[in-house]
């Protein structure tokens, strides 16, 4: 049975294509331990995966987003040329982040809370050590802490998904991703230790146990904590710890301001080295990116910050379909884990009858956010200027926490026409499977 768990849902013929791919990278004198380091490196020729996951994006934020931003025209998520729907639900109607990611990253529906375990508590292979095992380099993309829940359906195996130091550790000891860009270097330094981002509020303290940083080094990562640093990272592999969530300490610390922030790395600079580093092995590379305030703002009831958030998406997959020009065998997926809030889209004339956040997040905004007497809109939920047009529009909610409700998925390159229609969760895994190995 664990035998069975742990090869997931792959057909003899596939674990032939991984047998054939391997003789054929023997053959080739490409190992894993052997990827090209240069940025001279030839364009990849193998099959890649670049999975981004709006965290709690369902169809209001995309929604408000594309008004708020490109007015009636199509933003470019919804512009890439396939596109369904997925069923989010875990073994439970409603899903968290580690079990919706664990079901897009291992094809396996989990219960809530963990990552990268099967119910039963066996270890499931992921995306990131399929990919590796056929050659392929792959990476985190994270613009929250790299160790959340999402990443840890991609890349870790964990009973709790608030083991974030115990991810990390799998990261260099189990799993082994090429590149780790993201947030969230606390728990990368002991106890004490001052780290390399400034510590402004309680959270930015170190809450590991080892030095996680030294030891990755020593592996051979190179390290980055600024964009300095991060301009000047070029790989095989590569480490950063930025500044995590710049959007919500805008409203968590008075004069916080991001672009004057010297560690924050914009998400889409992070995807655009993230693809100049892994496009250099010419067996192809996966990726997993995530946009998590999308999610911490679904659960503050924070319509201005789910717009902002939402663009941080757009912008991210207008580098990746750059890229895709002169790649063109990469498949680009965007969609989200479970969507949250309940969020929807109304005509500022509607009364608000929004519920307040949940405080399971910080409560940034909160007096800004909260229901108001009479059904008036709260600040940040609206209403919204229509781009372009004179038209407006607010948003409102129905819980501050997540639903089960479908999530939209849309996708470009090989197999990306199989997403039409409507599917599990897990069917982002099968097909993602499918195209790393060749076979789309």
């Amino acid at each position: 049975m664990a035998s069975k768990l742990v090869q997931g849902k792959h057909s003899l013929r596939n674990r032939l294509l991984i047998a054939a791919g391997a003789l054929a990278a023997l053959a080739a004198g490409i190992l894993a331990a052997e990827r090209p380091g240069s940025a001279d490196a030839a364009p990849s020729t193998g099959y890649s995966v670049v999975i981004i996951s709006g965290d709690g994006m369902g169809p209001a934020q995309r929604t408000a987003t594309q008004l708020a931003k490109y007015g009636y025209k199509t933003q470019p998520m919804d512009a890439l040329p396939a596109g369904g729907l997925l069923k989010t639900n875990s073994i439970l109607p409603v899903t968290d982040s580690a079990a919706g990611a664990t079901a897009m990253g291992t094809g396996h529906k989990v219960k809530n809370n963990q990552a990268g375990l099967a119910p039963n508590g066996k270890k499931l292979e992921n995306l990131v050590e399929l990919a590796r095992s056929l050659g392929k380099s792959t990476g985190l993309v994270e613009d929250h802490d790299v160790t959340n829940a999402t990443m840890m359906g991609f890349a870790a195996h964990v009973k709790n998904r608030d083991n974030k130091a115990q991810a990390a550790r799998q990261y260099l000891e189990e799993t082994h991703p090429d590149v780790i860009f993201g947030g969230g270097e606390e728990v990368w330094y002991p106890e004490g230790h001052p780290g390399k981002l400034p510590d402004v509020i309680s959270d930015d303290k170190s809450t590991g146990r080892e030095n996680l940083v030294k030891k990755a080094i020593d592996q051979g990562y190179q390290y980055a904590w600024n964009r300095k640093t991060f301009d000047e990272l070029t790989g095989p592999q590569a480490l950063a710890l930025v500044q995590d969530d710049a959007y919500i300490r805008g409203h968590e610390i008075k004069g916080y301001k991001k672009d004057e922030d010297p560690h924050f790395v914009p998400e889409p600079v992070l995807m655009e080295k993230a693809l100049e580093i892994l496009g250099q092995n010419p067996e192809g590379f996966f990726i997993a990116a995530d946009v998590d305030e999308l999610d911490d703002a679904g659960h503050e009831h924070d319509g201005k910050s789910i717009i902002q958030s939402g663009q941080i998406v757009n912008k991210m997959v207008e580098v990746v379909q750059e890229y895709r020009e002169t790649n063109p065998n990469v498949l680009l997926i965007v969609t989200a884990d479970h969507e949250t809030g309940g969020m929807t889209v109304e005509t500022p004339a509607m009364k608000s009858t929004n519920s307040g956040p949940d405080g399971d997040v910080p409560a940034y905004g909160t007096p800004q956010n909260v229901p108001l007497p009479g059904g008036e809109t709260p600040k940040r939920s609206g209403p919204f200027k229509v781009k372009g047009k004179d038209a407006k529009f607010k948003v409102d909610w129905t819980t501050p926490g997540h639903t089960g409700l479908m999530v939209p998925v849309t996708a470009a390159g090989p197999g990306a026409e199989r997403f039409s229609g409507v599917h599990p969760n897990t069917f982002v895994h099968e097909v993602a499977s499918d195209v790393l190995n060749g076979t789309p």
